[in-house]
């Protein structure tokens, strides 16, 4: 789980891979998460975290998703459902703000610390 100062704001089971079970986040992303979090300052319904590589090519990811956690790095992605435009739009401003690269759909909104884990990789927004 990830927890600061006793408060749950992520629990293993919402992390963890839907097809394996498997839980590996990336060293500090949990960290990095709860940043964001508590500064949003709303809950946070999480619709996909780890990955393992069997499950991402199931929901068709791409071939070098940040949500792979069978590897040695772990998961650096997190999807967050967006209820509302208001919603979205505020979780997007605060996460571009703190250095989270960010793609955009419908439904939901795409996060990762690309920037943290790949040598001279640019924060990058993009849509689905």
């Amino acid at each position: 789980m990830l927890a600061r100062n006793g408060v749950v704001y992520f629990t293993e089971e919402e992390l963890r891979c839907k097809g394996s079970g498997l839980l590996k986040l990336a060293d500090g992303f949990g960290e990095k998460l709860l940043d964001l979090r508590i500064a949003f300052g709303h809950p946070m319904k999480v619709t996909s975290a780890c990955r393992s590589t069997a499950h991402n090519i199931k929901v068709r990811g791409a071939k070098n998703s940040f949500h792979i956690c069978d590897t040695d790095r772990g998961c650096c992605a997190i999807d967050i459902a967006t209820p509302t435009p208001a919603y979205r739009t505020k979780l997007i401003k605060l996460a571009l703000a703190q250095g989270w690269s960010v793609g955009i759909a419908k439904t939901f909104v795409h996060l990762d610390r690309r920037t943290d884990y790949l040598n001279r990789s640019p924060q990058v927004i993009f849509p689905y």
